[in-house]
């Protein structure tokens, strides 16, 4: 999960000793592995365990048999238990002071195309790159046209107009060079959580 990346990276910029961690694997919602996990062997000795508790990871957060979490979503235990917060209230202002910090707004996932398809066909990785981007484009129209809001979001206007003054109009760019910081980054992250 890319996004556990970035969040182990914060996490040891913040002064947390990620050796000292003891890493849960499992589903949020469910006492059931999270997809399908990666069996390849960590580069350095981690402590790395698949949930066999019969709960999910929601449920041992509430009941404090764990400290924390990492995830994509909120877990449910969230609205419902007093004591579980996130790390940073205020994630929203955090996260905007070190995009203007890093020049960085960490990246979720890439699109590649293997070599073998590229040498056959040439023409692949122009076609794919300008229709991602020609989406990208329509999807922004659509978000921008404030006739009928596209979301349920009653404050979305101001929100796009923040996200244009923070990013510069696009937080999304698509490019090599356009994310040249941020991949060198991201690979500076693994390489310094492989060898610890």
């Amino acid at each position: 999960m890319t996004a556990a990346v970035w969040i182990r990276s914060l996490l040891k910029q913040c002064g947390v000793n990620l050796d000292t961690i003891a890493w849960i694997e499992g589903s949020m919602e469910s006492p059931k592995p999270h997809g399908k996990p990666t069996t390849l062997p960590p580069l350095k000795s981690i402590s790395i365990t698949s949930n066999r508790s019969g709960k999910s990871l929601s449920q041992l957060l509430e009941e404090g048999e764990i400290d924390t979490t990492i995830g994509a979503d909120l877990p449910p235990c969230f609205h419902k238990a007093a004591h579980v917060k996130r790390l940073f209230p205020d994630f929203k202002d955090a996260e905007k002071m070190y995009y203007k910090e890093t020049g960085i707004f960490p990246i979720m996932h890439t699109v590649v195309i293997r070599s073998d398809v590229v040498e056959k066909h040439p023409f692949v990785a122009t076609s794919l790159f300008n229709a991602f981007q020609d989406a990208k484009d329509v999807a922004f129209r659509r978000m921008r046209f404030t006739d009928a809001l596209r979301y349920m979001l009653p404050w979305l206007t101001s929100e796009i107009d923040e996200i244009g003054g923070v990013f510069g109009g696009d937080p999304w760019p698509y490019g090599i060079e356009e994310n040249r910081k941020t991949l060198e980054a991201a690979v500076e992250c693994l390489f310094d959580q492989a060898k610890g």
